[in-house]
């Protein structure tokens, strides 16, 4: 049985449930981008090879887990999962809708930005960072304030025709034990994204947006300095280039696709159509969440 999703905007069928989208509610278009089980090759001829990604010459991408999946990412429009376990496990979708997301949005043209993203003021705030630098954390702070979410951990940029574009990714967030208790989060009722990853999966309903929004800022999040102050600050021009090449999300694969010069040109034509950059530094605490909202509501509604 296909099932028929919405990701990103693009209608997706797809021959496994995935929770985490909402249904297909558009007009009746052939998808855009299907899901697939089936074989995969053991190995591309690679221009690009690494421990878990392979790229090859047609732009063609192998995406492998050890003891979960291997993923095949074609055309921009097509992923092929050869699973290793179970296919209703959730380990596969968290890959696939991770790692899979994001090779396929470099194929397609689309900047993923390794950012959870927010509405404020009907307009998109990407929060960015590595992984572990509570960009999930915060996202889910403004959610308990009432905003709304895009996407979590992967926030899509797209330009159609000089228009650009935050595109909404899936209707769930994800925390680590001691963030989702701190939110009150239902444990005992809520997906673990891995067996061994304490990490659970929440719903967002009604608090996730389902259309694309402009952007209006890209925040860095950096641990603040011995003081403990929360700090944040205009980026501009070179600095801000520098800033979004660190945030795209699987950078490598990018340049295996299009060249190192090619991404970096990619990403120079994109910065500067995110109107503002700021870098913010803050103490990890959850003491201090509001206190971060606050800066980021003031400093983004100056601007």
């Amino acid at each position: 049985m296909a099932h028929d999703y919405s990701l990103c905007g693009w209608r997706l069928l797809s021959a496994i449930a995935l929770p985490e989208l909402p249904d297909w509610t558009g007009d009746d278009r052939e998808p855009e981008v299907q899901f697939e089980l089936g074989e995969v090759p053991a190995q591309l001829d690679a221009v690009l090879s690494t421990p878990i990604v392979q790229i090859d010459a047609a732009g063609r991408m192998l995406y492998r887990i050890e003891g979960v999946a291997d993923y095949l990412v074609e055309d921009g429009n097509r992923i092929t999962i050869a699973p290793e376990m179970p296919v209703d496990a959730p380990d596969i979708r968290l890959f696939l809708l991770g790692a899979g997301l994001g090779l396929l949005c470099h194929q397609r043209g689309v900047l993923p930005i390794h950012a959870s993203a927010i509405e404020i003021d009907g307009r998109a705030v990407m929060l960015a960072g590595s992984s572990g630098a509570g960009k999930s954390t915060l996202a889910a702070a403004f959610v308990r304030r009432g905003f709304r979410m895009l996407s979590d951990d992967v926030a899509p940029m797209q330009v159609t025709n000089g228009v650009t574009e935050i595109l909404p990714s899936l209707n769930r967030a994800l925390l680590w034990r001691d963030s989702a208790e701190r939110a009150a989060w239902p444990l005992d009722t809520l997906e673990q994204a891995r067996a061994e990853i304490a990490k659970f999966s929440q719903p967002l309903g009604e608090a996730h947006v389902t259309v694309p929004l402009a952007p209006a800022a890209l925040i860095h999040l950096n641990r603040a300095d011995s003081s403990g102050e929360i700090m944040i600050q205009r980026v501009r021009g070179v600095e801000a280039v520098a800033g979004l090449r660190n945030q795209v999300y699987r950078w490598r694969s990018l340049t295996g696709l299009l060249t190192k010069a090619g991404a970096l040109q990619r990403v120079t034509e994109m910065a500067p159509l995110i109107p503002h950059h700021y870098s913010l530094k803050r103490p990890l605490h959850y003491a201090r969440l509001d206190d971060t909202i606050d800066m980021i509501l003031d400093a983004v509604r100056a601007a």
